[in-house]
């Protein structure tokens, strides 16, 4: 099973069985006991903070189209939807976009996507307003990563700002050693049994080089670099905003 496929496989499964708490992995919430109104109400909250960078830094010139990378059940891309013409959700797994279809159904200017592909070949060259992506790409080998990246530079429009986080390096304590030094497969057996889950996701880290060359190899530029401790204990954390 190649990476894409194993990505499929294991997001298709948490879709299935726990979709909300796949998505923001807090502990009193496993087992479906997240409430969908607070569960969709972070989301609004993580959007307006975007909303305020967004106009320190006078981008993106255009709200025409948004789109929402790795859109699980939609909690980003509902926020967004009132913000910009159109929003596109994508995501890999089935089960979380039918959880988003369900979710979101009231909002006529949303529309989810599956990408079966290891790119975004269905959308044109630099026709995307605002790419937003958070707690994404981290549970990606990195070469997928660079894939998507430079996706990302190719279908941003001009004018347009792209946001996206990583996980860079391992953290020099023990819990960036432990990560450091244990393979996923092994990291997964825990995963599994620690959460009573048939999946697990995986943690994956990007060289903030390589991920400054895809950037600089479409032509683009990197108006701010932030720290990010979305990955967690054990990664180093980045989140770049990128303009056309």
């Amino acid at each position: 099973m190649n990476s894409l496929d194993r990505l499929r496989a294991t997001w298709g499964a948490l879709g299935e069985d726990d979709p909300l708490w796949a998505i923001l992995s807090y502990a009193q919430t496993r087992g479906g006991r997240w409430d969908a109104t607070v569960f969709f109400a972070t989301g609004e909250a993580e959007v307006a903070a975007l909303d305020a960078e967004c106009a320190a830094l006078g981008l993106p010139q255009a709200r025409r189209i948004a789109l929402d990378f790795g859109c699980g059940v939609g909690r980003l891309a509902r926020a967004l939807a009132s913000r910009y013409a159109e929003v596109i959700g994508v995501d890999i797994a089935a089960s979380m976009l039918e959880h988003a279809r369900k979710f979101n159904a009231d909002h006529a200017n949303l529309r989810f996507v599956e990408n079966v592909h290891g790119d975004l070949r269905f959308l044109p060259d630099a026709s995307i307003d605002l790419i937003y992506s958070v707690i994404v790409l981290q549970h990606m080998p990195a070469q997928l990563q660079r894939v998507y990246i430079a996706e990302f530079m190719r279908t941003l429009a001009p004018g347009g700002l792209a946001v996206f986080q990583v996980a860079c390096a391992h953290t020099r304590d023990w819990h960036g050693m432990v990560h450091r030094l244990v393979p996923n497969a092994l990291f997964n057996r825990v995963r599994r049994w620690r959460y009573a889950s048939r999946a697990a996701f995986e943690m994956h880290v990007i060289d903030e080089g390589a991920v400054r060359s895809v950037i600089a190899a479409e032509g683009r530029r990197v108006v701010r670099v932030d720290d990010d401790g979305c990955a967690g204990a054990g990664f180093v954390g980045r989140r770049f905003f990128v303009t056309a």
